[in-house]
């Protein structure tokens, strides 16, 4: 899944907002359910204590960041090595917060990190219940938000887009937050989980990202698809190009390119169901000149692709 909601401390991430903070270590304690799936480059939500409202006394989402890295660490090397970042003024606040959430009040041997990156706040709470998702007041700590509808992260960040992002927040930071770009980029992610499969050996996986890192070399619009070491999206004014690679001097070429073409049908299903369908553009990417047969069949599918060569070294 792309992205999870976690039941947070409402002051916590308060006081990551009031400092500005872009990147923060949101910790939890080792001994907690894990996170079984969840992956450098998803999302994690705020769903903060405190926003409460109703009569089943809902939470609302007050922000979100994109995961970084995540790694185990002591209380000691945590507070060293992230300082306020960890969401307190001092060292005792923190280790005070810890105790409160362990179920017999001690600082735990080991808590785990995760490292959140592009931080942004909403001007206001949003509820799930506002786009018709109900969530149980049992839940402890967090759910993940596409399991059962690869739309329902793009359908929170629009809401996003039209409350708008915190002021406050906005002061520290050069650009304005798209949203909408957030929204693109998590609906690529959900559909590559949804349709990926083992079609390439390790080998083919080793030239197709071999190719992708020398095309994608020196230029920071483009970005490798969450749990994909293949396809990449490339940042355009008008939106996303989605780029499916594919080395014309292998094996099976054949067998290969319909597996291609099926899969660009898929890619190209799912986003047409979207809002994007406008915004996301597809792009088949050989590495060598096709012959005319294959061409024309990529024509009559109106298919686009690109034949972009790049030096073998």
């Amino acid at each position: 899944m792309a992205s999870i909601a976690y039941i947070t401390d409402k002051k916590m991430i308060e006081y990551h907002r009031l400092n500005g903070n872009h990147s923060i270590n949101f910790w939890k304690p080792s001994n907690t359910k894990k996170i079984s799936d969840f992956h450098n480059g998803d999302l994690l939500f705020f769903l903060a204590k405190g926003t409460e409202k109703g009569k089943n006394k809902e939470k609302g989402l007050i922000g979100y960041g994109r995961l970084q890295k995540s790694y185990t660490l002591t209380f000691s090397q945590m507070w060293n090595r992230y300082d306020t970042k960890n969401g307190y003024p001092d060292k005792d606040s923190l280790e005070e917060a810890i105790r409160k959430v362990t179920k017999n009040h001690k600082l735990p041997d080991y808590l785990n990190c995760l490292i959140l990156e592009n931080l942004v706040f909403f001007q206001a709470p949003i509820y799930l219940s506002e786009i018709g998702v109900a969530i149980s007041n049992k839940v402890e700590s967090y759910i993940y938000l596409d399991k059962d509808d690869m739309f329902l992260t793009s359908k929170i960040l629009k809401l996003a887009n039209e409350i708008g992002s915190d002021m406050w927040s906005s002061l520290f930071h050069e650009q304005t937050h798209d949203f909408m770009i957030d929204a693109q980029i998590n609906l690529v992610n959900n559909i590559h989980d949804k349709i990926a499969c083992d079609m390439y050996s390790t080998h083919d996986v080793r030239m197709l990202y071999k190719y992708a890192i020398a095309i994608m070399k020196n230029h920071n619009q483009y970005q490798f698809v969450s749990n994909s070491k293949t396809e990449f999206i490339e940042y355009t004014k008008a939106g996303l190009i989605l780029y499916l690679p594919c080395i014309v001097n292998t094996l099976e070429f054949t067998k290969k390119f319909q597996y291609m073409l099926g899969h660009y049908m898929f890619y190209s299903t799912y986003i047409e169901k979207s809002e994007f369908n406008a915004t996301i553009q597809l792009c088949l990417l050989f590495n060598k000149k096709l012959s005319d047969e294959y061409r024309e069949i990529l024509c009559q599918l109106h298919i686009n692709y690109e034949e972009r060569l790049v030096d073998d070294d």
